[in-house]
């Protein structure tokens, strides 16, 4: 606010200037309006010669011209006389940037009470813009208080103006309120200072709605102020209105005015809050290309995140790779085999969580799960049959079952590895002796069709000879048979 005050002291300096040098041409040699007054002519002739130089430029020579005739004559002159020869003198000061010894002449005509009363009133306007210049805001505004209570005063926007800024820089924020609404107002054009002006005032007052609603005019005025949609956006926060917030920061990203990384982030995740995480991730994947968003390890974790939420899994995955890589703990290596078992690729999987457990730095929970999942892995790995890779599951979910939070899915998982582990033995002891039955069986029936030959008397095979003879060897003893 100090800025927007020092701003416009300048410009009023430039004001003050124009307005102050064209008062004396009609006043200082002919007084009216109410008393008839006259200036001495020893004095008129050099007051004369002295506003001609001022008039052509030539400040120093007028005010020159104008410190003698106060050394010869200021002691004889008569008020009138005096505080028209001040008045001039205040103006080539002013000219010459001299604003202390300015309010001085003007200070000191004002108080003679001696020229015509429009010509005080305006005396005392010229003041009251000076104090304002030198950031002397009570006496500013009591000589502009002095003034509006004059007959036939037009205030101008520029007033109005001066008079909120005033009570602005002396804290009384409510009390500016109205004079810069008169400023906006008559105002042939939207002044952005005065905005500003309001903006800052309503921001101390804390009033929230109103400044919101101003703030809204603002972006509409000049689209092109970054800080005026940022601020806006944060009203609307403020306001419990997130929408309304996300579609500011949204309108000004669209209009080319974002370029910072913290607005993009920002955006990015209100497309994630609002359930838009695919927009959300395009956007942060093509600022990164573009070099306007780092690709820092937080960066890629939310983009996996943000295509994650969008169930593209495979654009995740790159991403998610990249950022465990260049990451000092093993929580992006977990979360990447989560995308990997969600894409069914179950062997890169396996990998992910095993270097997230051999990075470490998670939590107990999460190192619990990374065994958990670790399990699971491994355990899709497995075919029929293939007992190694379900005891390298059992191996990771025996890790798992030493942590509170997964011991019982753990212990669930190694109970299910065991049952079908008993299962196909039973399984295979089954085969084994169905397949032992029948190659008994298929032994007898080859037995008793050697036997039909031989007591046909035909010639038989060897193989119906070591069959039968096999059957001799294993006949039991006499004894045996009566047993």
């Amino acid at each position: 606010m100090n800025l927007l005050v020092t701003e416009s002291a300048r410009w009023l300096t430039v004001c003050i200037l124009g307005a102050v040098l064209l008062l004396p041409a009609s006043m200082a040699l002919g007084g009216q309006s109410g008393q008839s007054q006259t200036l001495d002519p020893r004095v008129a002739g050099d007051l004369l010669d002295a506003y001609e130089k001022i008039e052509d430029g030539e400040y120093e020579d007028g005010l020159r011209l104008l410190n003698r005739l106060m050394e010869r004559r200021g002691e004889n002159m008569k008020d009138f006389d005096r505080a028209s020869v001040l008045q001039i003198r205040g103006t080539a000061h002013i000219n010459l940037e001299n604003v202390e010894p300015a309010m001085r002449d003007f200070r000191d005509a004002l108080r003679l009470n001696a020229l015509p009363e429009q010509q005080q009133n305006q005396l005392r306007l010229n003041l009251a813009q000076l104090y304002f210049v030198s950031e002397r805001w009570e006496e500013s505004l009591e000589l502009f208080e002095e003034w509006m209570a004059q007959d036939d005063v037009r205030i101008e926007h520029t007033t109005w103006f001066m008079l909120a800024a005033a009570h602005y820089q002396l804290e009384d924020y409510r009390e500016a309120l109205e004079p810069i609404d008169q400023a906006i107002a008559r105002a042939p054009g939207p002044e952005r200072r005065y905005y500003d002006l309001k903006n800052a005032a309503l921001s101390n007052l804390e009033m929230v709605p109103e400044r919101t609603e101003l703030m809204a005019e603002m972006v509409e005025l000049w689209p092109d102020r970054l800080e005026y949609w940022r601020q806006l956006a944060s009203l609307y926060l403020q306001k419990d209105e997130e929408f309304n917030s996300f579609a500011t920061i949204e309108a000004a990203y669209i209009n080319g005015l974002i370029e910072s990384e913290d607005d993009i982030i920002l955006l990015a995740q209100y497309y994630s809050t609002f359930n838009n995480p695919y927009r959300g991730a395009q956007l942060l994947e093509r600022e990164m290309e573009a070099g306007n968003v780092s690709d820092s390890v937080e960066h890629l974790e939310m983009l996996s995140q943000l295509w994650s939420q969008a169930r593209e899994h495979r654009k995740a995955i790159p991403v998610l790779r990249e950022a465990a890589a260049a990451s000092e703990t093993g929580t992006l290596y977990f979360r990447l085999g989560q995308a990997l078992m969600a894409d069914e690729r179950h062997e890169d999987a396996e990998r992910a969580f095993a270097n997230a457990l051999d990075t470490g730095g998670m939590d107990d929970e999460r190192t619990a799960d990374a065994w958990l999942m670790l399990g699971n892995a491994r355990f899709d790995q497995a075919g029929p049959g293939d007992r190694a890779q379900r005891t390298l599951a059992d191996e990771a979910f025996e890790r798992a079952e030493r942590y509170q939070r997964t011991r019982v899915q753990a212990s669930e998982w190694r109970g299910y590895i065991r049952a079908i582990n008993e299962t196909e033995t039973r399984q295979a002891m089954l085969e084994q002796e169905q397949q032992e039955r029948l190659a008994e069986a298929a032994e007898e029936r080859a037995i008793t069709a050697c036997r039909a030959q031989q007591l046909a008397g035909r010639d038989i095979s060897e193989e119906c000879e070591r069959l039968l003879r096999q059957e001799e060897e294993v006949e039991p003893l006499p004894e045996e048979a009566g047993e």
